[in-house]
């Protein structure tokens, strides 16, 4: 089993965003790259997989100042030396998926193939809405959500085809029902002479009939792929199926189980016989401490405050949630959380009794750890980690050293 660091890079203590308008302190921001620093260089010695945050803009507030994961990729990157470093993930719905892909490859580039990629559809429209406004995501999320999502579906699937065709093909042209590349069939190249003798992609007439990127990625044919954070059992197969790690949050052994499968069904639906488990990712928000007490402390004021404050409002609640259940009716508070298994906190014997718990249902190969930044204290998550690598995963998994 692989475990990695998937990180909300929060601006600030719980005190400190209760303040207000704490993404945009300039000490606190400072204060978060040291102290993640700090923990990512510790992992990086002790054989984690690795760092990973997602993309959200505008995060004023302070709860998710990760504008820009594939920049942070590269910041972290430079200070570790054995662990990748990825995102989970790029809305791609929002971007331009060539420049995705000519971003992904010079990364892995720069750090000669520590990399993995992720990508996912995007939830928040605040900045859905304005970024990807020139992609199609203007929709109206609040009068027809049935074709808002459909269409960021489509979208997503489109973008991630023209990025394998960038990344596994010298030239490519694509047609599809968003993107035509090239974009019209009469684009004259006035270097055509020299595109012919030293590369390719013109004809005879010296009209433009594919593109290619430049660095292709250090890694062969691309770099490891995943998707966060998978709720429905149609995107763990269509995700298994194109060779994607899909990575669930959803807690009820039951549920989660029927995604395992969906896994395996979509491994084999793309000519891969896998295992349970095999291909898959969960995450957890996990807290240790030297004492339950403590640590039960430290969870309350950490992810619980962001989950129930920020994530609950756009239905996260629905990791929570068994078969049948409103996730917008369940509580707010971090005894359902620790009840339900999101939020694992306690001893190291209390949270490995819980994690062989865990694993014996749902043995994924990749084991991901919700982590915030600042809302617990340096020293105690320093604390954490080494209580985590020290006592913890070594039970669980032979990478850990």
């Amino acid at each position: 089993m692989e475990v990695g660091v998937f990180y909300l890079p929060s601006t600030g203590s719980k005190q400190e965003l209760l303040e207000g308008m704490a993404g945009q302190r300039t000490d606190l921001y400072q204060r978060m790259l040291r102290d993640m620093t700090e923990q990512l260089q510790y992992c990086d010695e002790h054989g984690y997989y690795g760092y990973a945050s997602t993309e959200h803009h505008f995060h004023i507030e302070g709860e998710e100042t990760s504008t820009n994961p594939v920049l942070l990729d590269l910041y972290f990157g430079m200070q570790t030396k054995n662990m990748r470093v990825g995102q989970l993930g790029i809305v791609l719905p929002c971007h331009n998926p060539i420049r995705v892909a000519e971003d992904i490859a010079m990364l892995d580039q720069m750090l000669q193939g520590r990399t993995f990629a992720g990508f996912a559809r995007g939830y928040q429209p605040r900045w859905v809405n304005t970024l990807g406004q020139h992609y199609g995501t203007l929709g109206d999320n609040m009068s027809d959500p049935d074709r808002y999502e459909e269409l960021k579906k489509e979208l997503y699937y489109e973008h991630f085809e023209i990025m394998k065709k960038a990344w596994t093909q010298s030239t490519f042209a694509h047609s599809g029902k968003h993107w035509q590349i090239p974009p019209v069939d009469n684009i004259h190249w006035p270097a055509h002479e020299v595109a012919r003798e030293l590369g390719e992609g013109v004809d005879e007439d010296g009209i433009l009939t594919k593109i290619g990127i430049a660095p292709q990625t250090y890694q062969k044919p691309h770099p490891p792929l995943f998707q966060p954070f998978s709720f429905s059992e149609s995107s763990v197969k269509w995700a298994a199926k194109n060779d994607v790690v899909p990575i669930t949050i959803v807690c009820d052994p039951d549920i989660a189980a029927g995604q395992f499968r969906a896994c395996q069904e979509g491994g084999a639906d793309g000519g891969r016989d896998l295992k349970y488990g095999e291909g898959l990712g969960i995450i957890r928000e996990v807290v240790v401490a030297d004492t339950d007490d403590e640590a039960q402390a430290l969870a309350r004021d950490g992810g619980c405050f962001i989950w129930q404050k920020f994530f609950q409002p756009f239905g996260f609640n629905a990791a929570l949630a068994r078969s049948g259940e409103d996730p917008f009716a369940l509580p707010r508070n971090f005894e359902i959380m620790e009840e339900r298994g999101l939020a694992i906190a306690g001893s190291p014997d209390t949270v490995s009794r819980k994690l062989e718990a865990l694993f014996e249902d749902l043995p994924a190969e990749y084991f991901w750890l919700f982590t915030y930044t600042q809302l617990i204290p340096q020293p105690a998550m320093m604390r954490h980690f080494e209580l985590l690598t020290e006592k913890v995963l070594p039970n669980f998994t032979d990478k850990i050293r």
